[in-house]
Formats: structure tokens, C-alpha cells, sequence
């Protein structure tokens, strides 16, 4: 009897082995292979900004596909033979298994026309403002993503094309985060004869704090007072006070700027390796900040290692981090495109 359950336990070890594995390693691998192209993707894009204020060349390499092969095989083998003339058994039995794990991972190098869209066109004025409707801040928004609004400059730390900010801007993105804050801002699409006409909309309560901010707003872009609907276009210049024509960065913009924010080893900028760093807060207002040192830190959110030197951003810096973040999101949007719809403002004057 003892003989017999041996086998029995055998060939059911056996069954077991040749059921299907995939199904049970969902969950383990979805997430472990998630969290890994993640992190691998923040560390890619603290490495091109490193890069950059080291003026060489970014590179980006897309995970295109990753195809996770599983073999499990399993071999039972018995023997037996009736009782011999000494009245003993003779048999045997053995087991045998053997389990492979072979991922496929497929990388591809951003090159050619997906590189021209990713990094050298301007994000859209519609995409600036899908954005904002998504909930996030639209000074931080407009900070980083756009270059002027009818005239009103931001700044720019860019070494052939720096410029100071206007002294408007500021104050300008102000008080369109407060008409935000108060429910007062809102983008819509109308549709009319085939063609879509997106509209940002700032309506909300008859608040006199909320009617300043709208007079501030229409008085700083040179709007017609009173006017309630405005046409949002891209470009530098509007050609009417019916008009906001709105310049946006390219992610190579956004990529250059921030490059500033990598505090590099002293010695590195005394031989020349990374030149003087242009001076003034930049698109993030001195919010992000790169650190560098010889020892890798243990706590860090991305980090790198370039030039003999280990970059990294502290996982207690939440504004750095959300910057980093904010980032790969915005290179996401660039790589899918977006339409070509310029979406209009309206300014509501009131009930």
C-alpha cells in the first residue's frame, strides 16, 4: 500500500505540472514588468536632461512590445516486477521537472518622423488647454508649455534664444488659476458644418474678485472690452483684439530649459565640460532641482549615472518629482499627436 501511494502522489504531481501557468503569473508579471519599464522610463528621462546641460544629444528608447514565453515539463517514469524467488519486490520510480521563463523585449530608438513630433513640435494650443480641463494648474500648465500670449512673454533660459519674462506674466497666470480655483474655466467642442471648433470658456459667478480677474485678463492681452468669445490661435502675434494667439514650446524647449535645473559638479563647470549656466528661475520657477554626487543616494526617486557622477531626484521633493512626471506625461501627448483644432476663449462679463 505504501508502494502504491507513492505512484499515485507521482502521477498527480505529474497532472499538476502540465496544467496551464500563463493564467497564474498574470498578476505577478503585469505589475513587476509595469514598475520596471516605469522606472526605467523616469531614469531615461533624468539621463536626457542630464545630457542636455552636458550639451550632448538626447536619445529616446521606446519598450515597444514585451512577450513573456512560460514552459513547465514534467517527466514520471515507474518500474515493477512480481515478487522474485526471495519473495521481494523489485521496482523503481523517478520524477522529473524542469520550469523556463524567456521573455521577448523589443526596443525601439525614437528616430526619424516620431522623433520630429516628439521633440521638435510645438505642443498645440488645444493640448495646452485639454490639459488644463484635465484638472491640472494652469499656471503650471502655461509656465511650461507656453512661450507668450498676444505678446506677453514667459522666460526662457535657452542659451541662442533666451528672453525675459514680462513683468505681466505672472500676474496674468494668476488670476487664471483663481478664475480656475472658482469653477469659472471650462473647454467645450461645437460642431458645425463638419468642422470642430474647440472653446475654452470662462464663464462662472458674478463674483466681483472673479469680474476683476476677467477685466485683468481681457485688459493684459489687449482684448476688445466686453467681448465674450475669443479665438485661441497659435502663433506670436494676434492679428485682432478679437484674437489670442498663443506660442508654445516643443518638448526640445521644455527639455533645454530644464537642463539648467541639473546642479552639476563644480569642477565639471570650471573645465568647461557643461559651460555657465544661464541665470533666472526658468519655466518651473526654481521648483525642480537635479542633484549630483559622487555616491548614489538611497532614497531617490530617478537616478542616473553620467560622467563619473550619480544625478538623482530626492523621493521627498515632490515638486521635482511632479515636474519629472509631468514631463513624461507631456512627451506622451507629443509622440500621439493631437488635431489641429484651435480651440477659442470666451471671457464671460458677468450675468
Amino acid at each position: 500500500m505504501p508502494k502504491t501511494a507513492s505512484v499515485l502522489a507521482a502521477v498527480a504531481l505529474c497532472a499538476a505540472g502540465c496544467r496551464s501557468v500563463g493564467p497564474s503569473r498574470v498578476v505577478h508579471d503585469r505589475f513587476d514588468y509595469a514598475e520596471a519599464i516605469s522606472d526605467s522610463w523616469k531614469n531615461q528621462m533624468l539621463l536626457n536632461l542630464v545630457k542636455l546641460r552636458y550639451a550632448d544629444a538626447p536619445m529616446l528608447l521606446d519598450v515597444s512590445s514585451v512577450i513573456a514565453q512560460y514552459a513547465f515539463e514534467g517527466q514520471l517514469s515507474a518500474a515493477g516486477n512480481f515478487p522474485d524467488i526471495s519473495g521481494q519486490n523489485a521496482g523503481g520510480i523517478g520524477a522529473a521537472g524542469r520550469w523556463a521563463e524567456r521573455p521577448t523585449i523589443t526596443y525601439t530608438p525614437l528616430s526619424g518622423q516620431r522623433f520630429t513630433r516628439s521633440l521638435l513640435t510645438p505642443i498645440t494650443p488645444a493640448e495646452v488647454m485639454s490639459l488644463v480641463q484635465g484638472g491640472w494648474s494652469i499656471d503650471l500648465i502655461f509656465r511650461l508649455c507656453v512661450k507668450s500670449i498676444n505678446g506677453v512673454r514667459a522666460g526662457s533660459r535657452m542659451r541662442l534664444v533666451s528672453q525675459v519674462e514680462d513683468p505681466r506674466y505672472q500676474p496674468l497666470l494668476a488670476a487664471l488659476r483663481r478664475l480656475q480655483e472658482a469653477g469659472a474655466l471650462d473647454i467645450r467642442v461645437e460642431r458645425k458644418a463638419g468642422d470642430e471648433t474647440a472653446l475654452v470658456v470662462i464663464a462662472g459667478p458674478s463674483d466681483p474678485a472673479v469680474e476683476a480677474d476677467r477685466v485683468l485678463v481681457r485688459q493684459t492681452l489687449g482684448l476688445t472690452p466686453g467681448q465674450t468669445e475669443y479665438t485661441l490661435v497659435s502663433g506670436a502675434i494676434s492679428r485682432s483684439s478679437q484674437e489670442i494667439a498663443m506660442l508654445t514650446r516643443s518638448m526640445i524647449d521644455l527639455l533645454t530649459d530644464m537642463a539648467f535645473d541639473v546642479q552639476v559638479p563644480p569642477e565639471h563647470v570650471a573645465d568647461g565640460r557643461t559651460g555657465t549656466a544661464v541665470q533666472g528661475p526658468g519655466i518651473t520657477g526654481g521648483s525642480f532641482r537635479v542633484h549630483s554626487g559622487r555616491e548614489r543616494p538611497d532614497d531617490a526617486f530617478a537616478t542616473v549615472h553620467y560622467s563619473g557622477y550619480w544625478f538623482w531626484i530626492d523621493n521627498r521633493d515632490f515638486s521635482s518629482k511632479r515636474g519629472l512626471s509631468i514631463l513624461m506625461m507631456l512627451l506622451s501627448l507629443a509622440e500621439t499627436g493631437g488635431g489641429t483644432i484651435a480651440p477659442g476663449l470666451t471671457v464671460s462679463t458677468g450675468p
